[in-house]
C-alpha cells in the first residue's frame, strides 16, 4: 500500500471531518459512536484509524477545522488593500460561517467532553471579535462607516445569522436562506456605509456573494 505523506494524510482528514459537520452541528458529537462516525465518513471502523487514532483526535481536528476558518477569515479582515466594502463582506461572511460552525449543541459537547479544545476555540473567538472591532472603528474613523457601536454590530451578527441558520424561522416565515442572507446583508450595508460607498454598491455583486458562501455551507446545511 502506497504510503500517504503528511500533507496528503491532513487533507483527507479534513475531507472526512467535512462529512460529518452536518450531523456535528444539529444532533453534537458524544452521542456518536466511532462505528456511526465511521459510516458518515462512508468508510469502515478500521480504514478510519488509518486517519485518526481516537474519538478525541477526531474532535481535535473537528475543531482545529473549524479555528482556522476563523483565523484565515481574520487575515482578509485585516487586508488594509482590501476596501472597506470589501472586507465589510468578509465580516459578514464570516459572521455566517460561525453560526454554521459554532451551534449550541456542539459547543455544549466541546465544553463537557474536552474543556482544553473548548477553550481554544473561545480564545480564537476572541482574537475574531477584537479584529472585527478594530476594523469597524478604523472604518469610522476614516470616515466609510456611520458611527455606530462596534460590540453592538457583532453582537447584532451572532443574533441575527444563528436565528436565520440554526432555528426554524426560515420555515415559519416562508423565507430561503439565500434570500434572507441576501436581505440581512443590505439591510447591514445601509446601516453601516457612508452615502458615497452605499452609491457604488452592486446589488449583483451581493448575490453573487451570497451564493458563494450558500455553496461553501451546502455540505453542513
Amino acid at each position: 500500500m502506497r504510503k500517504i505523506s503528511t500533507e496528503d494524510r491532513l487533507l483527507m482528514r479534513q475531507s472526512h471531518i467535512k462529512k460529518i459537520l452536518k450531523v456535528i452541528r444539529t444532533q453534537g458529537f458524544l452521542s456518536l459512536s466511532i462505528q456511526e462516525i465511521a459510516q458518515l465518513m462512508n468508510m469502515s471502523r478500521g480504514s478510519l484509524y488509518n486517519y485518526f487514532s481516537s474519538k478525541e483526535d477526531i474532535l481535535m481536528e473537528l475543531n482545529d477545522f473549524c479555528i482556522s476558518y476563523i483565523y484565515e477569515a481574520g487575515q482578509m479582515i485585516s487586508n488594509t488593500e482590501l476596501s472597506y466594502s470589501q472586507r465589510l463582506q468578509k465580516v459578514f461572511e464570516h459572521a455566517v460561517f460561525s453560526a454554521a460552525y459554532s451551534s449550541e449543541v456542539f459547543l455544549k459537547d466541546l465544553q463537557i467532553s474536552c474543556l482544553s479544545l473548548y477553550e481554544k476555540k473561545k480564545q480564537a473567538r476572541k482574537e475574531q471579535m477584537a479584529a472585527i472591532h478594530s476594523f469597524y472603528q478604523t472604518g469610522m474613523e476614516s470616515g466609510s462607516f456611520n458611527e455606530l457601536n462596534p460590540a453592538l454590530l457583532i453582537m447584532q451578527d451572532e443574533t441575527v445569522l444563528n436565528k436565520l441558520i440554526n432555528t426554524s424561522f426560515l420555515m415559519d416565515e416562508e423565507l430561503t436562506l439565500e434570500r434572507a442572507l441576501y436581505d440581512y446583508y443590505l439591510a447591514k450595508c445601509f446601516q453601516v456605509l457612508k452615502p458615497e460607498l452605499l452609491a457604488n454598491m452592486n446589488h449583483e455583486d451581493i448575490k453573487s456573494m451570497v451564493k458563494k458562501i450558500l455553496q461553501k455551507l451546502s455540505p453542513i446545511l
